[in-house]
C-alpha cells in the first residue's frame, strides 16, 4: 500500500487521483481529503505518528511506499510549528518507513538547493527546514527519492488550487496596488510550475523510481522573467483598473535600505514578506528540470488561468 501524507494539501489533493486507488491510504491531520481511497488520521509531529502501538504496527504491516507531501510552506518563516512539522515530521516519517521496511518519496523544494541558491545571502527558516529535512532523508538507510518542485501555482488550465500560495500573494500585491514598490527587477526569473504538472511528475517518479536520485520539477531555463509576467498580465490588470506602467521596481536590497525604514509598521511588515520572498526567488542560475512540457507559452497560459481563478475567488470584479 502507498501512504500519502498531506493528502488534503496543495500537492496531495492533485496527486491522489493519479495514484492507484486500490493501493492508496490517505493520511489526514485536520482537513479530510476527498476521494474514495481509505483514510487514516495521523500526526506526523508525534512519535508513532500519534497512533497507538497496535495501530502503528498494523499500518507498518500494510505500507510499502510513503509519499511525504505534508509540510508547512510559509516562506516568511514566521510559523512556530515549522521545525516540528518540516524537520521532526520528516524524522518521524523516516522512522515509520524504516519500521515498515518501506520506500520513501520526499517532496521538498527546489529553493533549498545550495548549488542553484540565491544570488545574494538570504535567511529563510522555511528553506533551512527543507534543507535539514533533505539531509535526514539522504542519511537514512531506506530507499528514497527527493522531489524538488519550484514555486507551485494553480492548475495550468483552470488555475484552481487547494489554497493560495506565495505566488498568489505576489499577484494580489501587484493587482491591488497595496504597496508603493515591487522588490524585484524585471529581469529576475520567477520559476513557478503548475500543480497539475507537479502531480504528474511525482506520479511518474512513483511509477518508475530511480532510488537515491533527486528529481527537479521546475520551469528551468524557460522560467518567465518578472517583466514577461507583467507584460502577460497587463490586459488583465487593465480590466481591474490597474495600470502596470505605474509599478515601480527596485532590487530587494535597495528596498530594504531605502524604502522599508520610512514605511508605517503595517506597510513595512507586508513589504518585508515580499522582500524575503524576492530574495529567495532571485537565483544564481536557472534550476535543472525533468518536466518536458515546459514552454514559455504554456507558462503564460498558466499565469492567465491563475489570474482568472484568483479573481473569481477574491471577489474582484
Amino acid at each position: 500500500m502507498i501512504l500519502l501524507t498531506g493528502a488534503s494539501g496543495v500537492v496531495g489533493r492533485e496527486l491522489a487521483p493519479r495514484l492507484p486507488q486500490d493501493r492508496l491510504i490517505l493520511a489526514r491531520h485536520r482537513a479530510r481529503p476527498g476521494g474514495t481511497a481509505r483514510q487514516v488520521a495521523i500526526d506526523i509531529r508525534e512519535p508513532n505518528l500519534g497512533l497507538s502501538d497496535a495501530d502503528y504496527a498494523a499500518l507498518c504491516e500494510e505500507v510499502d511506499t510513503v509519499i511525504h507531501c505534508a509540510a508547512i510552506t510559509d516562506m516568511s518563516g514566521d510559523v512556530p510549528e515549522l521545525s516540528a512539522t518540516n524537520i521532526s515530521g520528516v524524522r518521524n516519517m523516516i522512522a515509520f518507513a524504516e519500521a515498515a521496511e518501506a520506500k520513501l518519496h520526499f517532496v521538498s523544494t527546489a529553493y533549498c538547493s545550495i548549488e542553484y541558491g540565491p544570488a545574494a545571502p538570504v535567511v529563510s527558516e522555511y528553506v533551512a527546514s527543507k534543507r535539514d529535512a533533505e539531509a535526514l532523508v539522504r542519511e537514512s538507510a531506506i530507499p528514497w527519492t527527493i522531489i524538488r518542485p519550484s514555486i507551485i501555482s494553480g492548475h495550468s488550465q483552470t488555475g484552481e488550487i487547494a489554497s493560495f500560495q506565495g505566488f498568489h500573494l505576489f499577484i494580489a500585491t501587484v493587482l491591488n496596488g497595496r504597496l508603493p514598490i515591487i522588490p524585484l527587477e524585471r529581469e529576475t526569473q520567477c520559476d513557478f510550475i503548475p500543480v497539475d504538472w507537479v502531480a504528474k511528475g511525482i506520479a511518474d517518479v512513483v511509477a518508475a523510481p530511480d532510488w537515491g536520485q533527486t528529481y527537479w520539477l521546475t520551469s528551468g531555463t524557460n522560467a518567465l522573467t518578472i517583466g514577461e509576467m507583467m507584460d502577460c498580465g497587463r490586459a488583465f490588470a487593465a480590466e481591474m483598473g490597474r495600470d502596470l506602467n505605474q509599478v515601480s521596481w527596485m532590487s530587494p536590497q535597495q528596498v530594504e535600505a531605502e524604502i522599508l525604514p520610512a514605511l508605517r509598521p503595517r506597510q513595512r511588515q507586508r513589504l518585508q514578506i515580499l522582500v524575503d520572498l524576492s530574495k529567495v526567488m532571485t537565483r544564481a542560475a536557472p534550476f535543472p528540470t525533468r518536466v518536458e512540457a515546459v514552454t514559455k507559452e504554456g507558462l503564460k497560459e498558466t499565469l492567465l488561468a491563475n489570474l482568472r481563478y484568483w479573481k473569481s475567488q477574491s471577489g474582484k470584479r
